[in-house]
């Protein structure tokens, strides 16, 4: 596929997931990049200032749109804050580079499939048009199943368009470059996780998600094959 490049959101301190990505992709003839500046132990104060901005008042504001669901108030610890550098680098990346589509992976992943590339080939060649697309087995299968609803039964669908609020964690998903001027504007300063923020744009912004109907990866700090310092 020579309209896809892969980006590989990654910390350092994690070098068996490197590993472990590195085998998942070395046949393939695919180009990817890993991300792996801006670690949290990296981060400068102008760099976090002009990434997230610490406002209670804001991020209340930006929850709403899951109502009774909504997070409670917190402020960002500097694990978090690097994840959203780091995805504000590959976004600005997918813009120079100019690819049709980049899938965006975290260093976790681990495939449900052998070809699970050409699952990918096919979903980008439904025809279907989206802007981003979650292929990820995110929060887990239940919460999957129960946001694409009865419509993850019908037969010729590959994908399914998602109402906001649209995200399901950030461990695997498509961009179309079409869309990347659109979602880079504004996106700075954040007030919320990255995932939830990226939520949040994608609804004030009016963007067009689709989720695969099944989950081409899960994640491996979910089924303890990797540990996480996410927390920390």
């Amino acid at each position: 596929m020579d309209n896809l490049k892969i980006y590989i959101i990654h910390y350092k301190g994690y070098k068996d997931r490197k590993i472990h990505i590195d085998r998942m992709l070395k046949n393939i003839k695919i180009p990817y990049e890993f991300i792996e500046k801006y670690d949290k132990e990296e981060l400068t104060d102008e760099l976090k200032f002009k990434t997230y901005e610490d406002s209670e008042e804001k991020f209340n504001h930006k929850v709403k749109l899951w109502g009774n669901r909504a997070n409670k108030y917190y402020k960002l610890r500097d694990s978090e804050i690097s994840v959203a550098v780091k995805f504000v680098e590959t976004f600005k990346k997918i813009q120079k580079d100019k690819y049709k589509y980049s899938l965006i992976i975290e260093d976790d992943v681990i495939p449900l499939y052998d070809n699970y590339l050409k699952k990918i080939q096919k979903l980008i060649k439904t025809g279907k048009k989206w802007d981003l697309m979650f292929i990820g087995e995110g929060m887990s299968k239940g919460f999957r199943n129960n946001k694409l609803g009865f419509k993850r039964y019908m037969p010729f669908l590959k994908s399914l368009k998602i109402d906001h609020p649209a995200t399901n964690t950030t461990d695997a998903l498509i961009v179309n470059n079409n869309c990347i001027d659109l979602l880079l504007e504004d996106l700075t300063p954040m007030n919320l996780v990255i995932d939830w923020e990226l939520a949040y744009q994608f609804y004030i912004k009016d963007m067009n998600i689709h989720w695969s109907k099944k989950s081409i990866f899960t994640q491996g700090s979910k089924n303890n094959t990797f540990i996480s310092l996410m927390r920390e």
